[in-house]
Formats: C-alpha cells, sequence, structure tokens
C-alpha cells in the first residue's frame, strides 16, 4: 500500500461523515422547510462545500501563525471566514437559484443561522488543528529526545566496549613485554594467542548481544594467554548447567570479572590458585558467580577500577538496574556474582 492510498483511506471516514451530514442537511431542508430536493441538495452541497473548503483553509493558515496567543488568532480568523463562507454561500445560490421567491426569503432569513453554524464549526476546526499540531509537537519532540538518549547511550556503550578492550589490551602487552627476555617463546606463543584473541573480538566487534556459549570461547581464549604467563599457577575451574549456554548476554561482560580475579587472586603469591566460575538459571535469570582466593594484605594498591565500575555501568545502561552486579568477601575467598536478566 502506497503513501496516497494510505492516506486515502485514512480519511474515508471523515469522507463518510461529510456526505452523511450532507444528505441529513438536504433530508431536513426537503422535510421541515418543504423545499424540492434539487433546491434542498443544492443548498446543502454548496454551503456545506463552502464550510468545509473554508475549514481547510482555516487549518492551513493557522501553520503561519507564531504560537504565542494561537487561541484568540483562531477566534478572531473565525469570525471573518465565517462571514465570508455565509457570503460566497449565498452568492453562489442566488446565481443557481435566482427565482425562487420563497426560497430567497428563506435564504436571506437564515443568514445569522447560517454564520453562526459556520462560526461554531470554523472554531471548533481552528481549536482542534491548534492541539493537533501541539500534541504532534509535543510527540515529536519526544521523539527527538528519545532518539537522542538512545543515542547517546549507545555511545556510552560503545565508548565503554572500546575502553575496555585496550585495558585487556595493556596488561596483556605488559606481561608479553615481561616474557620477551626471560621466556621468549612463551612471549611468542602469547603474542599469537593475543592476535587470535582480538581476530575473535573485531569478527564479533558489531554483535552486541550473543550467547554464554559464545562468551566461554572469549574465555578460552583469554585463558590461553593467561596461562602462558601464569603456568601452572592458573587453574580455572568452570561449572556451567546445560539450559545457560544460549542464555543471550551482552559481549565481553564475563572477560573483565575473570581478568579481575586472575589479577587479585595470583597476586603476591607464588603457589598455584584455582578460580572458579559457576553458572545456572534462577527465576528466568543467568546467575554467574567468579571466586578467586583473597588476602587483604597481599592485594596491590587500588588501580583505575575499570573492570568492575566498566562493566556495572554498561549492564546500568543495557537493563537500568544498579543491582546485577554484587561482590562479596568470606573465609579469604571473593566473589563476584553476575545476573544477567532476559534480553530486553
Amino acid at each position: 500500500m502506497n503513501k496516497t492510498t494510505s492516506t486515502l483511506t485514512a480519511r474515508l471516514p471523515l469522507i463518510g461523515a461529510a456526505l452523511l451530514w450532507l444528505g441529513f442537511h438536504a433530508w431536513a431542508l426537503h422535510q421541515y422547510a418543504g423545499f424540492s430536493w434539487e433546491i434542498s441538495l443544492w443548498d446543502s452541497s454548496i454551503f456545506n462545500l463552502v464550510l468545509i473548503s473554508t475549514a481547510v483553509l482555516l487549518g492551513s493558515l493557522l501553520n503561519y501563525f507564531p504560537r504565542t496567543g494561537i487561541f484568540q488568532i483562531t477566534v478572531g480568523l473565525t469570525l471573518v471566514l465565517a462571514f465570508g463562507c455565509q457570503w460566497v454561500s449565498s452568492k453562489a445560490m442566488l446565481a443557481i437559484i435566482p427565482d425562487e421567491t420563497s426560497y430567497l426569503e428563506f435564504l436571506s432569513q437564515s443568514t445569522p443561522v447560517r454564520w453562526t453554524i459556520g462560526f461554531i464549526t470554523l472554531t471548533a476546526v481552528g481549536i482542534s488543528a491548534v492541539y493537533y499540531t501541539r500534541w504532534t509537537e509535543l510527540l515529536d519532540q519526544q521523539t527527538r529526545e528519545s532518539d537522542l538518549k538512545n543515542m547517546a547511550r549507545e555511545a556510552e556503550l560503545q565508548k565503554l566496549q572500546l575502553q575496555l578492550q585496550p585495558h585487556f589490551l595493556f596488561n596483556s602487552l605488559n606481561s608479553i613485554n615481561a616474557l620477551i627476555l626471560i621466556r621468549p617463546d612463551e612471549a611468542r606463543k602469547m603474542l599469537q594467542e593475543l592476535s587470535d584473541f582480538l581476530r575473535l573480538t573485531i569478527k564479533r566487534a558489531d554483535e552486541p548481544w550473543i550467547n554464554l556459549s559464545q562468551e566461554l570461547e572469549y574465555l578460552k581464549t583469554y585463558l590461553a594467554i593467561e596461562k602462558v604467563r601464569f603456568g601452572h599457577r592458573l587453574d580455572v575451574i568452570i561449572n556451567i548447567d546445560e539450559p545457560c549456554y544460549e542464555w543471550q548476554i551482552p559481549t565481553l561482560v564475563l572477560q573483565p570479572l575473570l581478568e579481575n580475579a586472575i589479577k587479585f587472586g595470583l597476586y603476591g603469591t607464588t603457589g598455584k590458585i584455582s578460580i572458579e566460575l559457576t553458572a545456572k538459571m534462577n527465576n528466568n535469570q543467568l546467575e554467574i558467580e567468579i571466586s578467586n582466593p583473597f588476602d587483604s594484605d597481599m592485594q596491590p594498591a587500588s588501580g583505575s577500577g575499570f573492570g568492575l565500575t566498566g562493566l556495572q555501568r554498561r549492564l546500568y545502561l543495557i537493563y537500568a538496574r544498579n543491582d546485577l552486579v554484587k561482590t562479596n568477601i568470606k573465609t579469604n575467598t571473593f566473589t563476584v556474582s553476575l545476573t544477567v536478566p532476559a534480553k530486553p
């Protein structure tokens, strides 16, 4: 259906209502004033078509006036246009039916009534047009504001994701730099793993949503990088319930949590540590926990803290909730709990 056909379809009820009124007007003149059907139809057609044309003209004219004092302007215009409408229709009927004395007398006597009907109709049309214009302008403004908010939200999400990737990249390059002189073979291997990880990231750069199984592919590549650095000292245990694998999550929400667990779990230690990642469904939400050993006396000085804060900000922008990331310290274990609701 093209635009012209759609517009015509939308106006059919108005056209039908106008034809019904035109017919009722002619019937009333014939029934109660005793005029012939020819005179009644001419009178109804001329008066109402002039009135409708004047109403359309009024609606167009109102678009060119300032919004200040628009209601006073509308009333003033309808006063003038109602006189014009009555005068034009009367002159037209005098030209069409010049010799019907009884009708011409009726036409002269009905002038105040016709002007009143025209004034009331045009005032109603004018005020309705003003309110309709204001309503459409308000809707348009709200739409623009909503679009601007969405654009700002998407821009901030993109900024956060772009910040997240260099955050991991800088850490990896620092690790490679540390390995170059003492373990060059492992440095080359880590560089290859990093290349694979970035290639996978770029491949899915335009995918804001992936399922959990795809996110685990990121983690496997990431862990391969970190295991080159830490070797046997790093052990990551992953326990995922089967229904969780297809759950839709935002891209790169687990990697910063795992990076945080490795950073704080391995810092200041020389032995092997285990980091546990579990995922399960609960009340139609995906619940993920990442736990790592924690010793408050052996923790590094606080840095930018971008991993957790950036993730919390991303989740707030997506879900409008601040309670999706929680942390807990218990018996020398640091746990981050992540809740991922259904895709909005």
